[in-house]
């Protein structure tokens, strides 16, 4: 198996002087093509700094991050967004859709960024909606649905665009369990996929 994701060493410290939290001390890992990894733990231990590290929103402090075989600790800023746009896939603990398009344009707005071509876009679209029973709500507007439907918007989002990884924050939190075990074996899925 191909090694997709690397972790050395990580730290991550806030504050200076005599005032300093460390939210991450000394993590390492290695995660292989096709593996889903949880991480676990109590609220406040870390967990959502070392997401925001993996994907780049957030600096490292020491260590070195690896995604296929690119240090992302030593990409430049010019070159972060195109880095996060072209590999990663995100779904956020609260969704972060944008109240002004519909569900379907939210969902095409990583493709729309992307410069997809718009003839396929909705093919895409009504594909991964498709699967994620969403195909009903496409017109509606973020606050027309439900926390589920968001939540399941929000994963069709991240994954629309075939990331390297995907990076989620209690990705199954809004919805039922079946809707979670259809949203985690669902055929449209990238390399890795890192939870908390």
């Amino acid at each position: 198996m191909k090694e997709v994701l690397k972790l050395e060493h990580i730290q991550k410290y806030y504050g200076n002087g005599g005032n300093v939290t460390k939210a991450i001390q000394d993590i390492s890992f290695s995660v292989e093509e096709g593996e889903f990894v949880g991480i676990m733990g109590a609220s406040g231990s870390g967990k959502t700094t070392l997401l925001n590290c993996i994907s780049t929103i957030d600096t490292v402090s020491a260590g070195h991050i690896y995604l296929d075989g690119t240090d992302v600790t030593e990409i430049n800023e010019k070159q972060i967004a195109r880095f996060r746009r072209e590999n990663l896939g995100f779904v956020f603990q609260d969704f972060n859709l944008l109240d002004t398009l519909t569900i379907s344009e939210n969902i095409a707005l990583a493709l729309t960024i992307n410069k997809v071509p718009a003839g396929e876009i909705d093919g895409r679209v009504r594909e991964i909606t498709r699967k994620l029973n969403i195909t009903d709500i496409l017109d509606k507007y973020p606050y027309q649905v439900s926390g589920g439907q968001k939540q399941r918007c929000a994963c069709a989002r991240a994954i629309i665009n075939n990331p390297k990884l995907i990076l989620a924050d209690e990705p199954t939190g809004a919805l039922d369990s079946h809707s979670s075990q259809m949203l985690l074996s669902t055929n449209h899925q990238p390399p890795l996929q890192v939870g908390v």
